[in-house]
């Protein structure tokens, strides 16, 4: 259940140039998210991107650990996201950047992830 196998990991350029061009994006400070629903016949109903960029973090050592940040609270929450597409039977293609120069705290960005998925809920509940 608290898995993120190679599968969720989102690696298609052209979902992600989509994905990047579409008007669906939410900021909640130091997270900030685009999404698009995916007609695509895919195994994992959610795939994820995680990034951390090199502008805002220029060390890789606190670009590779802010992932691992990331990833371990996603991992922990997805399971929110999930009930709520296979409810609705839809696939989605979800990319998570993080925005601020400092390091992340691990309890912040859980507080911020809650409210992130929350508000995506929210979004797909309409």
């Amino acid at each position: 259940m608290y898995t993120f196998r190679k599968d969720e990991r989102l690696c298609n350029k052209k979902i992600i140039g989509d994905l990047y061009a579409s008007d669906n994006r939410l900021l909640v400070y130091p997270l900030s998210v685009h999404w698009l629903i995916t007609e695509q016949k895919h195994p994992c109903r959610l795939q994820v991107l995680i990034v951390a960029p090199k502008k805002k973090l220029h060390h890789a050592v606190d670009r590779n650990r802010t992932k691992r940040l990331m990833r371990e609270c996603y991992r922990h929450r997805k399971h929110l996201l999930l009930e709520t597409l296979e409810q609705k039977n839809l696939s989605m293609a979800l990319s998570i950047n993080y925005i601020h120069n400092a390091l992340p705290d691990y309890h912040q960005l859980e507080h911020t992830f809650d409210k992130l998925l929350e508000k995506i809920i929210e979004e797909l509940q309409r």
